[in-house]
Order: C-alpha cells, then structure tokens, then sequence
C-alpha cells in the first residue's frame, strides 16, 4: 500500500471524509457485534438494570426494556446508521440533507454532550467503582482522604488510557472489543450462575423489592416505564450508531449486530443479571453487590472487568466525538491526537469533583435521550420516506451551491419540528421527576413522539419545501455531482468545503 493511499485512509478513519469499503476495520459480524456487546455493557448497564425492579415487577421491568431497546435500536439503526454505512460518512453530514449544512448544529451539539458528557461520567463511574473496591479489599474507610486521592489518580490514570487508545485509530479499539465484548458476556453468566446458585432459581423468579420502594403499583404504568427506559436509552445511540457503522464493510452487519449486541446481550441480558442481584443484595450500585454476592476476591476480579469495560466505552465515545466535532473548522485543523487531549482536558478538572459530577450532571444527562427523539424522527422520514435512500455525497460537504441549503444553511421545518417533539416528550414524561400524563400510561413517550414527528415532517416536507423547492427533494436519483476541493473549479463542480 502506498504513502499517499495510507494517509487518505488514516484521515478518513479519524476525519470526515467518507470511509471507502477497503478502508473499513468491521468487516465480520462478530467484529461489529462485540464493539457494540462492550460499548452498552459499561457500569451504566448494571446501573440502569439495578433500578428496574423499582417499576413494580421486576419480570415486566425487565421485559419492557428489552422490548423498548430491541424497538428504539432498529429505529436508530436505520435513521443513523443506514446513511453514514452507504455513504461512508459521518453522522452528522449524513444529517445535513435534513437540517441543512447549517442546521446540523443542532443534532451536532446533542452529539457532542451526549458522548463528551457520557465520558466523564463514566470518567467518574471508573474511578469511584475502582477505589471502592480497593477500600472493599483493604477494609479501610471508603470516605477518607487516602479513598478520595485513590479517586482522583484513577480518573486521570482512565484519561491518559483513554487518550493513547483513542489516538491509535479505531482499528486498535475493534481488537480490543473483539476481547472484552466476550469477556464481559462470561463474567455476566458467572454473576448469574452465583445467584442461582445462591437462591435458586424459583426464590429469584419469585422475589420483589418491597412495596414501599416501587415507582408504581400500576402494571401497566411500570410497563410503560420500562419500555421507556429501553426506547429513551436507544435514541442516545442515534450519534454512535452513524459514527460506527461507516466502518462496517457490509450492509448485513448492519442491524443485527447493533439489535443483538446493544438490545439482547450488552443491555438486556446485564441488566437482568443486575435486576436479580439488586433484589438480593438489597442495593442498586454493583460494586456493592458484585463484591457482597462474589466474595471480595472473586467480586473485586469482577467488577474490575466492568471497570475495564468501562475504558473501551470512553474510547470509542471520545472517538466519534472527535470525528463531529471536524465539522467546526478550527477543530479540523488540529492535528488528531491534540484533538483527543483537548476534548479530554476537562476531565481533569472533573477528577477532582466526582461525587458532584455523579450528583448533579447525571440529573441533566437523563435528558440526552429526549433530544434525539425528534431527530430519529426527522432523519428516518427524511432519508427512506423523501430521499428513497438517495443522498449526494458531495453536497454533503459542500456550502454555497449545497442542495441541502434550504433557508442560509438551515431546514427551519426540521429545527421547529425537533424543538416541538421535545416539548410533546417531556409533556408525556419527564425522566427527572418522573411526572407522566395519562397518555404515557398507554402509549409511552418516546415512540409516539417519533411516530409524530416524522408524519410532520413527511406532512411539511410535501406542503412547504417541495413547492418552495428547497432541499432538493424533486431531484430525487439525479446524477451524482462532481465535487473537488479547488476554490476555482470547472464548470458544474461542486466545491467541498472540509
């Protein structure tokens, strides 16, 4: 191989530009299924499973969320992830045939606070978890001077790892998923081989949380919660799934392995395993109950694959974060490794502060996923429904002459119709204070504000833009355009603008 064809390569592997299918690194099944096995089955997993049984039964808790993940990731898959595959491309320029080459600030800033935010608190999950079980095995205290230093050196021990992984390229990061993916699989059947052991199997099927800690009595009401928490933790993957799957080779690993290795085993089956064993164990945080049901040795060899798990999620997060964030220009000049350390420099302030980032940045984040309800919606219609799985790839990257210019840059239809679904989500149900309006009993509420969404987008989409002739839609399966980088092209070239 070339020089000069090893460099397009490692800049469309850490750049924008679109990823050609010999450049691609997931080019199995197994490959792609245990990036996302280890992504989705980070401390969050256990975390989200430990609060099921809080929706009343923790047999409907824990079926509602699997129906509602298995639904929300093949929603995500082919709204995100069937784009960026065909064309290569990133996410966000897959979004600007939506929103406009301008608009995409929109889903683009939901991108960056949902993966930059995500990685610190995972920052502070890795290392809290790490010097509680260091504070379990040594049996000192867990809230003294010497625990909260443990803290600290762990988290900034995390970023500097996360960093030089990051920076190798997401050819280094597929190897590693190809072992931590099984390996957090085994430890899993363990955990739950134990409790079986332990109880037996019908005390497991049989048991509850007490009455008084339930959210709700009502079995359809907790139903509807639980499969909100599995469709409203699908849609955050709106912005992983276009960054992973323009490095899948082929189009049949595509949705299965997202579906099966987000929905089934990374989330579904931890959080089961995490259901039963906060039952048990009397609490909801693992790294109590992993060392209370394990023993402190086999417990502490445990979580710390967890811990680990935890430093593959980062990597691949700070990863796609780094691709979007290139759609700013001065970010895009920034050599790839500088890029990685200054979206990464903030955590060392959070290492200092990780009981308040656990506090009070979690509390917001449960509403990351409400911002790419109406996203899903809008890029779904857009590209199936509008496009008939047509995009062209140089207006993509192009401004003046763009035909996803819409009004300036901007798909005002787009932006209203996403402000709306938030506000129609948060009205049905709001994930911080749990408030639910009668409809959400019945109808959830991240599906139906998809649904709607995307029936108004399709609705103005036929009545404004297609007879005011914005956004191309009428030129559906034109020829491709001719795009080149020079300021002074030949006639009818499209100029691209990186």
């Amino acid at each position: 191989m070339s020089e000069h064809k090893v460099s397009v390569e490692q800049e469309a592997l850490s750049g924008r530009l679109p990823v050609l299918s010999s450049a691609r690194i997931y080019n199995s099944y197994g490959s792609f299924l245990w990036t996302c096995c280890a992504f989705s089955a980070a401390t969050w997993a256990f975390l989200i499973g430990g609060f099921l049984p809080y929706v009343g039964d923790w047999r409907l808790g824990v079926m509602g969320y699997v129906i509602g993940l298995v639904i929300g990731m093949a929603l995500v898959s082919l709204a995100s992830g069937a784009p960026s595959y065909k064309y290569g491309t990133d996410v966000i320029d897959t979004a600007k045939s939506s929103y406009g080459y301008r608009g995409m600030v929109i889903p683009l800033l939901g991108l960056l606070a949902t993966l930059i935010g995500w990685s610190f608190v995972v920052e502070a999950l890795t290392a809290r978890g790490a010097a509680n079980i260091a504070a379990t095995i040594s049996g000192t205290n867990a809230t003294g001077g010497a625990h909260e230093k443990l803290v600290i050196g762990v988290a900034l021990a995390s970023l500097v790892l996360v960093w030089l992984i990051a920076s190798k390229g997401p050819k280094l990061f597929e190897r590693l998923n190809g072992y931590i993916g099984p390996l957090h699989m085994l430890i899993t059947m363990m955990m739950f081989g134990i409790l079986i052991h332990k109880f037996g199997f019908h005390t497991l099927w049989v048991s509850q949380l007490p009455a008084d800690q339930m959210m709700t009595h009502d079995k359809m009401r907790g139903l509807a919660l639980a499969v909100e928490f599995g469709v409203s933790n699908s849609m955050t993957w709106w912005p992983v799934m276009g960054g992973l799957t323009r490095l899948v080779k082929h189009r049949s690993h595509v949705m299965g392995p997202s579906v099966v290795g987000v929905g089934l085993l990374g989330a579904a089956f931890v959080s089961t395993v995490a259901a039963l064993a906060a039952i048990s164990a009397g609490t909801h945080d693992p790294t109590i109950w992993m060392i209370s049901l394990a023993g402190p040795v086999l417990g502490s060899c445990t979580m710390a694959v967890v811990l680990t798990a935890n430093i593959a999620t980062m990597v691949v997060m700070i990863y796609l974060a780094g691709v979007s964030i290139q759609q700013v220009k001065v970010f895009a000049r920034i050599r790839w490794e500088l890029l990685l350390a200054l979206m990464l420099a903030p955590g060392i302030y959070f290492a200092f502060k990780t009981e308040w980032l656990l506090a009070a940045v979690m509390s917001w984040l449960s509403y990351n996923g409400v911002m790419f309800v109406g996203v899903t919606g809008v890029t779904l219609v857009d590209y199936f429904f509008l496009r008939k799985e047509h995009l062209d790839p140089a207006h993509l990257f192009a401004t003046a002459g763009s035909k996803y210019s819409f009004w300036g840059g901007v798909n005002w239809v787009a932006v209203a119709i996403t402000v709306l679904s938030t506000w129609g989500y948060l009205w049905l149900y709001n994930p911080v204070t749990s408030a639910m309006a009668e409809p959400f009993k019945y109808l959830g509420a991240s599906i139906p504000t998809i649904v709607l969404s995307g029936v108004a987008y399709y609705v103005a989409t036929k009545i404004v833009l297609i007879p005011l002739r914005k956004g191309s839609y009428q030129d559906i399966r034109s020829s491709l355009s001719k795009a080149t980088l020079n300021p002074q092209p030949e006639a009818g070239a499209v100029v691209v603008s990186l």
